[in-house]
């Protein structure tokens, strides 16, 4: 039966319930098929339902979902993936490089993923760029430094920053924080609406962190508290009010220091390493289970660093175990320095996942990347 013929006998919203179930590759051709259908597929409504059929960042495990990872800065600045499922169930994985114009940049840095979004900042640059790998569309954000005292542009550091969606609006949102010094803490923000493809005005801010990613959950960015500023455990930024909040340490967690934050099953989890000691060192992940309830937090895994290094007291070299994704198995994806291993809670293994290509002077961070059709045109 002909495109045409479909068309007529089937209703527009069945082919949209069809076409969103099936593989992206498969809608991807499909856009090619006849101007009926490239026009359907290029739809909000129909990317929307596309998206909510595929599942979440951080919770599908097919073959639309990959892992992606910039290398350290001292190694020439690529983008690279892999498939997660192929990571998890081949033999050996060979990781291949993304079609990203770096533009000769030596520091590229992945600041977020999310709904198929993958947000980008040449750290040696200040330029920021989204970019749906899927698609291949991609977007160099206005000047950072736009309307920014002259005096200031380029004299500090990128700090805090972070990538989000905010439901309300419907609008992703890029909030970062540039400090002009470290003495005293002089710091100003700016938020990106993607809507309005504009940042925000400048806003002086009281901040002592450093180059620091923040973790999207439940409509809120998330970073380790600076310590300098304040006692609070994590800060918080609502993408919708544009507010800051704090989360407070629980009582089971008073006497941890936290190593990082990271997102697990769409939840925050918190992780933490123990290098003082080699007879006791160790790796807990804790998450929390229900946002906003202080007490939901409980331990998803202890790691002994003896079971991914012979030689644990390289961590200040290699940084600590950094948790990825729970496979539906329950088993956590996690790497350490350049590698990727799997846990089995059940019977505490560790498994090393042998990959092709990747550089082996270290990985800054690893994420979740759900392939989608979503549109870089506001």
């Amino acid at each position: 039966m002909k495109s045409e013929e479909i068309q007529r006998h089937l209703p527009e919203e069945i082919i949209i319930e069809i076409f969103s179930k099936l593989p992206l590759k498969s809608v991807l051709r499909f856009k090619c098929v006849c101007r009926s259908w490239l026009s359907l597929i290029s739809t909000e409504h129909f990317i929307v339902t596309y998206l909510r059929n595929s599942g979440k960042d951080d919770e599908t495990f097919d073959l639309s979902t990959k892992i992606i990872t910039t290398p350290s800065k001292s190694s020439r600045a690529v983008i690279k993936a892999c498939s997660l499922r192929s990571l998890i169930t081949e033999p050996v994985t060979r990781v291949f490089p993304l079609d990203f114009p770096t533009d000769n940049s030596r520091d590229l840095f992945i600041v977020g993923s999310c709904k198929g979004l993958i947000c980008i900042v040449m750290v040696d640059k200040y330029r920021f760029f989204l970019w749906n790998p899927t698609t291949s569309e991609r977007k160099e954000l206005p000047d950072f430094f736009a309307g920014v005292n002259h005096r200031n542009r380029n004299r500090g550091f990128i700090a805090r920053h972070g990538f989000g969606f905010d439901e309300s609006s419907g609008d992703y949102k890029i909030y970062v924080v540039y400090r002009l010094s470290y003495r005293p803490l002089v710091s100003f923000a700016r938020l990106y609406s993607l809507k309005a493809d504009s940042w925000g005005e400048v806003v002086s801010v009281t901040d002592g962190s450093l180059f620091d990613a923040g973790r999207f959950v439940s409509g809120k960015l998330h970073w380790r508290s600076d310590y300098e500023t304040g006692s609070d455990w994590i800060v918080s930024f609502d993408l919708k009010s544009e507010t800051f909040g704090t989360i407070e340490k629980p009582n089971c967690l008073k006497d941890y220091v936290m190593s990082g934050l990271g997102v697990l099953k769409g939840r925050l989890c918190a992780y933490f390493d123990y290098p003082e000691n080699i007879a006791t060192i160790g790796f807990d992940i804790w998450i929390w289970n229900e946002y906003g309830v202080e007490d939901s937090w409980s331990r998803l895994l202890t790691i002994s660093y003896l079971s991914v290094s012979w030689r644990p007291k390289l961590w200040a070299s290699y940084g600590p175990i950094t948790p990825v994704f729970v496979l539906p198995n329950e088993e956590v994806l996690f790497t350490y320095s350049s590698d990727f291993y799997t846990y089995n809670p059940k019977d505490n293994w560790v498994r090393k996942l042998d990959t092709v290509d990747f550089d082996l002077d270290g990985i800054r961070y690893a994420h979740v990347y759900t392939e989608s059709l979503v549109s870089l045109v506001p």
